[in-house]
């Protein structure tokens, strides 16, 4: 057992406590409180005057990717992203010492349909104990045209025409579903994806920025009854009120900065403040390696200093927010007891930027501190052995 002993501790879901005490136990938070006793023989950790915070969630990255995105045709819903991640990748590491200890792991948005996302955290014993949703969704981007497909495959050249590849695919895994339950058609690994977005039992995580895209995407849902999450969401705050009416959460990002697209003026701070005060729920991402991983609680101190969002509103935004969205809030998000223990112990509040992540734990094991990763990436040599036998 540890205990983790006078410091603030930001449990997010039940306030702040200051001289806190955090206990774990096989790999879970045990309890958490100010009168908490410490039972003989646990390993104290002392955290005196410095913060204890639950890991930090990136619910929208590329990590450990070389290749983002199956080009050979605009609609690949087979593809799972899994196939391509090698967790020797220095963007995890990045990941542990910026105390994001769980990710959303997407392939990139070059097609229209794009393949099955992942959600799994930056360190642990083996592939099978890091992986928290497989699939986490599925991911489609709502952008016409692309400069990278392969083979001169056709790629849709205005938004409806990626309408319709969307229309035309879920109106062919409705007729999938009817057919495999007559026994009548083998099994297709693409369809059976899909037909769990039609099932709700996954979300289509949706590149998207503007009105007019998720407009579109509301009227398909409308059509089809699907689960949907806006990623990037530039603009989405000009129908704030329709997106919380429908419960659609936004992931918004990468960063919050003025205008780095000409085609999105009305980008800013003031989106995820003002989704935030619409009664939307929002996350934050970084997009890795759009924007290195390690800035996004820097995101996040940008959003405190620039509107009137609370320190406490943007922490939930950097952790259980994220959770909710990927569908993972029983395992991480915040201090609680019964939930995995991965936390960080940061010099000050984190979202201050001279703040230093000191420790980081995922499972109630160190795996970095000082900047350094402590533990092997590829965690088992049995774990190893099948990531490479995938690749």
């Amino acid at each position: 057992m540890k205990a983790i002993i006078g410091g603030r501790v930001l449990t997010i879901t039940a306030g702040d406590m200051e001289q806190g005490v955090v206990l774990v136990e096989q790999g879970r938070f045990q309890a958490v409180g100010r009168d908490v006793d410490i039972p003989p023989g646990a390993e104290v950790i002392d955290a005196a005057g410095k913060y204890v915070v639950p890991g930090l969630i990136d619910a929208h990255t590329h990590i450990g990717l070389s290749d983002f995105s199956e080009t050979t045709s605009p609609f690949t819903p087979q593809v799972q992203i899994l196939d391509s991640i090698d967790l020797g990748s220095p963007g995890f590491e990045d990941a542990l010492n910026a105390g994001v200890t769980t990710v959303i792991i997407t392939p990139g948005s070059a097609n229209v349909i794009c393949g099955a996302s992942i959600a799994m955290k930056t360190a642990g014993p083996d592939l099978r104990a890091r992986i928290l949703r497989d699939p986490a969704g599925m991911k489609m981007a709502w952008r016409k045209g692309t400069n990278r497909p392969s083979h001169d495959i056709p790629y849709p050249v205005s938004l409806m025409g990626v309408a319709g590849i969307v229309r035309t695919a879920l109106s062919e895994t409705q007729n999938y579903m009817a057919r495999r339950t007559r026994d009548e058609i083998p099994v297709d690994a693409g369809q059976e994806l899909l037909a769990r977005v039609l099932r709700r039992e996954i979300p289509i995580r949706i590149h998207s920025f503007t009105p007019v895209e998720i407009q579109a995407i509301l009227r398909l849902q409308d059509e089809f009854g699907f689960l949907f999450t806006v990623e990037h969401g530039f603009e989405a705050h000009f129908i704030a009120d329709e997106l919380a009416r429908r419960n659609i959460p936004v992931v918004y990002g990468p960063g919050p900065g003025l205008r780095r697209h000409k085609m999105f003026p009305h980008r800013g701070p003031h989106v995820p403040a003002i989704l935030q005060r619409a009664g939307v729920k929002v996350s934050l991402q970084t997009d890795h390696p759009d924007r290195n991983i390690t800035q996004l609680r820097l995101f996040g101190a940008v959003l405190v200093r620039y509107t009137d969002l609370t320190p406490a509103e943007v922490m939930q935004m950097l952790t259980i927010n994220g959770a909710e969205i990927i569908g993972v809030a029983d395992r991480v998000g915040s201090i609680t007891p019964g939930k995995d223990a991965d936390f960080s112990i940061f010099s000050d509040h984190p979202l201050k930027v001279q703040s230093r992540v000191e420790q980081v734990y995922i499972g109630g094991e160190l795996v970095a501190a000082g900047g350094k990763r402590l533990v092997d990436p590829y965690g088992a040599a049995g774990a190893r052995n099948a990531v490479i036998s995938r690749v």
